[in-house]
């Protein structure tokens, strides 16, 4: 049986890979927290903000409806590295801040593509647009 444990150990060792993939010359220079959320949203897929009561740390929080096994891993890693690019960006970490805001400009999928992703990016919003309103249908009955 697979405990909300080996979730959160698989998420983690997602997010470290990655870390270690994509930013390994930018280094993580605050404490990081990635875990599942507890809000299960229809629009939101993750989030990044700063720790409350922690004056370095930063928390990425990933929809728990990515859990469904009928959400394809690929699109899991595109959601991470989506808000690890925040991170290294300096939005809701101690890095510094390379632009005013999060997407203007198509920041985050320039940076993206620039790690190699622009056919997972590509081939994770075609997915999410083509069934993710099925997998929120699912979690509500």
């Amino acid at each position: 049986m697979v405990t909300s444990n080996d979730y959160d150990k698989y998420l983690a060792a997602k997010a470290a890979a990655l870390i270690r993939e994509n930013f390994s010359d930018r280094g993580v220079i605050n404490l990081l927290v990635v875990r599942w959320g507890k809000t299960k949203s229809k629009r939101v897929l993750g989030h990044i903000k700063p720790m409350e009561n922690v004056e370095y740390g930063s928390i990425i929080e990933i929809n728990p409806m990515l859990k469904s096994l009928n959400v394809p891993e690929y699109v899991l890693e595109y959601v991470l590295m989506h808000e690890l690019t925040h991170y290294f960006q300096g939005f809701g970490s101690n890095h510094q801040r390379k632009h005013k805001h999060p997407h203007k400009g198509h920041i985050v999928e320039k940076e993206m593509a620039r790690h190699g992703w622009d056919e997972i990016t590509i081939k994770s919003e075609k997915w999410l647009k083509e069934n993710w309103k099925n997998i929120v249908m699912m979690e509500k009955n």
